[in-house]
């Protein structure tokens, strides 16, 4: 009986060691994580992130820490970035054209090959009524004892700010989300793959762009206000 109360104890002496060493903390309920451009709400407690969050979060003003599952392997990150002429110019123009997968394949080309992509999508989507590019792709890894492969997700928009002092006012918000799988475990996959689906729709539903110049967005036909967020079938 002594040998199973020492267990217990030195198990638990250990979990709390652990937690307290643990850069990590979990989300609390309903907690709106914020920066100097963006604000969201956090879907669950499932979710952790960096311990400094409180302390450097006016710091660190492009947008927030990455949001990591306590369980499963996969993350999520919101942020936002200054213009970028070649990557953003089209978020900006009104009749521009957005790739779509579900029109015209991508073309593989042997770089990607080479690194392990196995395939490349692209699709249309829309936050905060603004029209986004999304993309993604898997890239495998491992050999015969585990067949790894990581599905990389990226949605861009841009947006102008009533701030910002460069650029004509141009921004682009971000928002990164990936998971890791076994190959060999399609059900797994797919599980996670809901998780941080749900995860980020919850984020994008509670999503608050600050300082968005919505009058000049309205004057340039880029508000959207038919349309709304949905997330990928890939």
């Amino acid at each position: 009986m002594r040998k199973i109360i020492r267990n217990m104890l030195l198990i638990s002496v250990v979990f709390l060691f652990t937690a307290c060493s643990s850069p990590y903390r979990p989300v609390k309920p309903n907690e709106k994580l914020e920066s100097k451009y963006l604000s969201y709400v956090v879907l669950n407690t499932d979710w952790r992130i960096d311990k400094d969050y409180e302390r450097e979060r006016d710091r660190y003003k492009e947008g927030t820490y990455y949001l990591g599952h306590i369980v499963e392997n996969m993350k999520f990150h919101i942020y936002t970035d200054p213009y970028h002429y070649r990557m953003m110019k089209k978020h900006f123009t009104k009749d521009a054209y957005y790739r779509d997968s579900d029109i015209k394949e991508k073309v593989f080309t042997k770089n990607d090959k080479e690194t392990g992509i196995t395939y490349k999508k692209g699709w249309i989507t829309y936050v905060n009524y603004l029209k986004c590019s999304g993309s993604v792709f898997s890239r495998g890894f491992g050999g015969s004892y585990y067949s790894g492969g990581v599905k990389f997700y990226s949605i861009k928009c841009g947006y102008y700010d009533t701030t910002e002092t460069i650029n004509d006012g141009k921004r682009t918000l971000v928002i990164d989300y990936r998971y890791t799988h076994n190959t060999k475990k399609p059900q797994e996959a797919k599980e996670r793959e809901q998780i941080i689906k749900k995860a980020v729709k919850k984020a994008v539903s509670t999503l608050k762009i600050k300082n968005m110049d919505i009058k000049r967005m309205e004057k340039e036909g880029l508000m959207h206000y038919d349309k709304e967020f949905k997330s990928t079938k890939w």
